[in-house]
């Protein structure tokens, strides 16, 4: 499929004030989102000290996706796009207060912590698929490109804000103080204002008219009480339905297991940031923001650039070259350290050379990570129609978060046992061996690859019957 032609880029698109206001919900609620996980990591740390809770608290924040992100898109499917991310952040805004509640009556019951960031990631699986099937109700096909570049862009974004600067900043300088004889810790504050904010996503939804939300589908007269009930009831055959849409499709499956990867790519970076830095480098570990934060300008970077090199290259061709790419850049990073050894061995000590380069490869490697991300993305919003598209999503997020739980739970103790540098010599090469693949299942022949992709009609085959709306009134009585 020929790349999309951009128009008038991020400025063009960012003056549309239904695109703003949800590319605005989508800033402050991500950047809530990072700042929360960071503030969770810090409150396990100061109640326990121990990494293994620690590790514990990701776990309940990762295996909601697991569960309910395929029965989420079922359900997205089914409703309303704009309701669903309104009320997503309005009950995200709640839990938020009652986790704030639970500290405040026992600060020190993990439990209760662990199931309400179990709760509010449940509620987050809804508003992923909702937003990006509502993305392609808001932007013209040929601004679809450049608006899902800007959703990623805005993603890495949100990180810097939540993790590096926003949450910090709050937690460095706020002092517990009393308040009618309760006292707020810095952590308490920082969770109100999550939630206060997770309102002013929920207002900047309902800013949008909706009829901007119209998916383009044939009208159904259904009545609303029996669509909810219908669509939980069969939650499980339409997952089966979404997961057969995919694999009936290779040109989506593809892209599909292509993002998850990149997802996962980007988790194991970051769980090896610290051990890369202060086992490999030898550097302090206050050195691993300058070391890794390039990373993440790199996809910011690489991300804004790409609809401009999609002009030019094929989606594919741009996955293998960014996993290609990658994999060789990842290498130098032991390699340096091999060379820091071996100077260092005969009197040369090049710390300072090592700082300044082992940015830059992290700045390559980003950049790279790009290369991947961009592309499977669109391709998959592309080939995906809006009658299933809440599906696909989740199931993707499915499968990448079901994927890294136990990635990041084993990368861990692999690199303890192995040692670091191992590491990043086999995941160079599971990232070679990925594009290499990526090629193989491209041109490889498939039953499917001859036939047009599979309807609506095809997928889903049994229908519940429609109800004549001169007809529901009595059906009720």
């Amino acid at each position: 499929m020929a790349a999309v032609t951009q128009q008038g880029g991020f400025v063009t698109l960012l003056r549309k004030r239904n695109f703003l206001l949800i590319w605005l919900a989508q800033l402050i609620s991500m950047t809530m989102l990072n700042a929360s996980n960071y503030a969770l990591i810090v409150l396990i740390q100061e109640i326990t000290g121990s990494t293994t809770l620690i590790g514990v608290a990701i776990v309940c924040f990762s295996l909601p996706a697991v569960l309910f992100g395929a029965p989420a898109g079922v359900f997205v499917d089914h409703r309303n796009k704009r309701r669903v991310l309104f009320y997503s952040n309005c009950l995200r805004a709640l839990a938020t207060f009652g986790f704030v509640a639970s500290l405040l009556l026992n600060r020190r019951d993990l439990l209760v912590i662990y199931l309400i960031t179990f709760l509010i990631s449940g509620i987050g699986q809804f508003f992923t698929p909702a937003e990006g099937s509502a993305i392609p109700m808001l932007v013209s096909e040929s601004e679809l490109l450049p608006a899902l570049s800007l959703f990623n862009v805005t993603f890495m974004l949100s990180q810097a804000l939540g993790y590096i600067l926003f949450a910090p900043i709050i937690l460095s300088f706020l002092n517990p103080f009393t308040v009618l004889g309760v006292t707020l810790h810095p952590v308490d504050v920082l969770y109100i204002i999550i939630g206060v904010f997770y309102l002013v996503c929920a207002g900047l939804i309902a800013l949008i008219p909706p009829s901007n939300f119209r998916e383009r589908r044939r009208p159904k007269a259904e009545n609303l009480g029996a669509q909810s009930l219908s669509a939980f009831r069969t939650v499980w055959h339409e997952m089966q339905q979404g997961w057969r849409f995919i694999r009936r499709n290779p040109a989506l499956f593809l892209p599909v297991v292509q993002l998850s990867f990149a997802g996962v790519l980007l988790l194991v970076i970051g769980e090896l940031a610290t051990p890369v830095v202060t086992r490999l480098f030898q550097l302090p570990a206050k050195s691993m923001a300058v070391v890794f934060a390039p990373a993440g300008i790199g996809l910011v970077v690489g991300s804004v650039l790409m609809p401009r090199i999609l002009k030019h290259i094929s989606k594919s061709r741009a996955v293998f070259i960014g996993c290609v790419s990658m994999a060789c850049t990842i290498v130098l990073l032991p390699l340096i350290s091999l060379l820091s050894t071996f100077l260092g061995h005969h009197g040369v000590h090049i710390e300072g050379l090592v700082l300044g380069i082992a940015p830059i490869i992290m700045f390559a490697a980003g950049f790279e990570i790009g290369f991947i991300n961009i592309p499977s993305q669109t391709a998959m919003q592309e080939l995906t129609p809006d009658w299933i598209k809440g599906r696909v999503l989740a199931l993707q997020l499915m499968l990448y978060s079901a994927c890294s739980i136990p990635i990041i739970l084993c990368v861990g103790g692999i690199a303890d046992a192995f040692g670091i540098s191992n590491v990043i010599y086999i995941l160079a090469l599971s990232i070679l061996g990925f594009g290499f693949w990526s090629k193989y299942y491209e041109r490889k022949p498939h039953r499917w690859s001859q036939q047009p992709p599979p309807t609506e009609a095809e997928i889903e085959p049994e229908k519940t019957p429609q109800v004549e709306p001169n007809n529901v009134e009595s059906i009720q009585q």
